[in-house]
């Protein structure tokens, strides 16, 4: 398979990935890619490349001017070709995908001002996890905007026929006095006193710089209830428009499990087995869930058991001895795409796992294919935990952590005056050797690693792809600034998944689509080359790692 199938893997979407983005829009040769695969027309393309141009310009000049607006950075686009046909909100491939609907990107009835929009959109909720909020926390993107730029979105907005096109429409609608507000850094309130309006009479909104004027104090929550309106009825149709029953599709499912017993376990709230296949006549349990579920529900559920079941089935046809397979050495974690029970090793798909909402719609584009990744790691894991994927020299892995460790304390040590009294209570906590402690711990991710050493077997182009596209994103959300050293060994060894991809520059498709380069670069923390040379020795530990052949049957 190739990377341009992967793309239009899934027929509800067209993805434009992290390596085909520049700040201008498309690169020219997947732009070519997509009129003779996608259909696309000129005029498409250019209204995308016109408004990811705007939000990558506009976006870097607020960056530059305030902390509290964040940098643009590269993430997928997946667009969207009906707008019913994915569940509003969603996220697809993890936090490093924005969705639009294919009629945010049509000439005749959006605008690249109406896009631009979106994205910045977009990336608040990515940061935030919210939907509601994001309308009012940026209301700095308007406070430059001229008369005819808003005019321009507020018509594109009127036409949009995406499923929370009144929001955008109440965001319009509200322009006039979103543009009125003040923030921090970018427009203080005026030191001389207006008449019956203190300077001091402003309402913070937190996080975002923003300050609300006394006299609008009552707009940015009537604008999020609006939203809130909004989200909830694009959720609803969506809902609505899979509900309807198929009684076929359940009996085919129930039939399936029944007679075939395949290698897997259903489960649902509170870890309840709801279908063993010890006891596969058992089905009770089962059938009462699945009368939640609408007919594309039903049918995608059981599109993912076979998965679970052709990888489960595909792992132990491939051990030499499958008898010699233990069980987990460590609690596995009961939840994800697919988890490996802790009592029955066996593989469990939760009808109930958040986020999925499995019986409510059909399945995510990309969520089958990291549903296999998924569950051919869980099994790999095993493997890994029998000691089947060991070091090749253990002498020669102490020695390639040793390497990571002393570059690390390398770059603690030269890192700038304000970088170092940030992270000084934090690398104190590390020990003496903070950089030899980090790459001691980096060591303790390996096992991961080792995992996806051996899963490159059972997998295929899509399964892995995704599986790399979901694992390499920002860590910005999850350390704060005084842990950035912890954050940098993490990277280190997350940068490694990109080994496993068929994306050509790795380096380029990571430093852009993190923040990296933000993070450690413009910090002065690391350049190219203490960059490169950490990535380097890290990889040196990944080749330190082989698969023991002697407990797989030959292909």
């Amino acid at each position: 398979m190739l990377l341009g199938d992967y793309y239009l893997c899934d027929s509800r979407v067209v993805l434009l990935p992290i390596e085909h983005l520049t700040p201008a829009g498309l690169r020219p040769e997947f732009a070519v890619f997509l009129g003779a695969r996608a259909g696309w027309d000129p005029g498409r393309i250019a209204l995308f490349d016109a408004a990811f141009a705007r939000y990558w310009s506009r976006s870097a000049a607020l960056a530059a001017r305030t902390r509290t607006w964040p940098a643009p950075r590269l993430r997928h686009v997946a667009v969207v070709a009906e707008s019913r046909a994915v569940r509003p909100y969603a996220q697809m491939l993890n936090t490093s995908a924005w969705t639009l609907w294919a009629s945010d990107l049509a000439p005749e009835t959006s605008h690249p001002e109406f896009a631009a929009f979106l994205l910045v959109h977009g990336d608040h909720m990515a940061a935030t996890g919210e939907v509601t909020l994001a309308a009012v926390r940026t209301a700095a993107w308007w406070f430059d905007r001229s008369h005819e730029e808003c005019e321009a979105f507020a018509a594109a907005a009127a036409r949009s026929t995406r499923p929370d096109a009144s929001g955008f429409r109440a965001i319009a609608a509200a322009l006039p006095w979103l543009r009125r507000l003040r923030h921090e850094a970018l427009r203080p309130p005026a030191r001389i006193a207006v008449p019956g309006v203190s300077a001091a009479a402003h309402r913070p909104v937190p996080g975002t710089g923003l300050l609300v004027p006394a006299p609008l104090e009552s707009e940015p929550p009537a604008l999020v209830e609006h939203w809130t309106r909004a989200a909830q009825a694009a959720v609803a149709a969506f809902h609505s428009q899979w509900r309807a029953p198929d009684a076929g599709a359940t009996r085919a499912l129930l039939d399936w499990l029944q007679s075939e017993a395949p290698p897997l376990l259903v489960s649902g709230g509170k870890e309840q087995i709801l279908w063993d296949r010890a006891i596969p006549d058992r089905l009770g349990p089962l059938r009462q869930e699945l009368r939640r579920a609408g007919g594309a529900a039903v049918r995608d559920i059981t599109a993912d058991l076979h998965v679970v079941a052709e990888k489960t089935r595909f792992f132990l046809a491939s051990l030499s001895r499958p008898d010699t397979l233990p069980g987990p050495a460590s609690e596995p974690e009961q939840r994800g795409y697919a988890y490996l029970h802790r009592e029955r090793r066996l593989i469990a798909y939760n009808l109930h796992e958040p986020a999925t909402e499995r019986l409510l719609g059909p399945a995510l584009p990309y969520a089958r294919a990291m549903l296999g990744a998924r569950t051919v790691h869980e099994w790999c894991h095993l493997a890994v935990d029998a000691g089947w994927v060991p070091a090749v020299d253990q002498a020669r892995l102490e020695e390639r952590v040793a390497i990571v460790g002393d570059l690390l304390e390398g770059v603690l040590r030269d890192a700038p005056l304000a970088v170092r009294s940030m992270t000084e209570a934090d690398r104190r906590a590390l020990g003496p050797r903070p950089g030899r402690s980090l790459a001691e711990g980096l060591l303790g991710r390996f096992e991961d690693y080792r995992a996806n050493l051996l899963a490159t077997r059972f997998l295929d182009h899509a399964e892995q792809e995704t599986y790399v596209r979901q694992n390499v994103r920002t860590l910005r959300f999850e350390y704060p600034p005084a842990a950035v050293f912890r954050m940098l060994a993490r990277y280190l060894y997350e940068y490694q998944y990109l080994r496993f991809s068929l994306i050509a520059d790795r380096r380029a498709y990571f430093l852009a689509s993190t923040w990296f380069d933000d993070d450690f670069y413009r910090t002065r923390i690391l350049d190219d080359d203490r960059f490169d040379r950490l990535v380097a020795a890290v990889g040196e530990i990944c080749e330190s790692y082989a698969v023991d052949e002697r407990w797989f049957a030959p292909a």
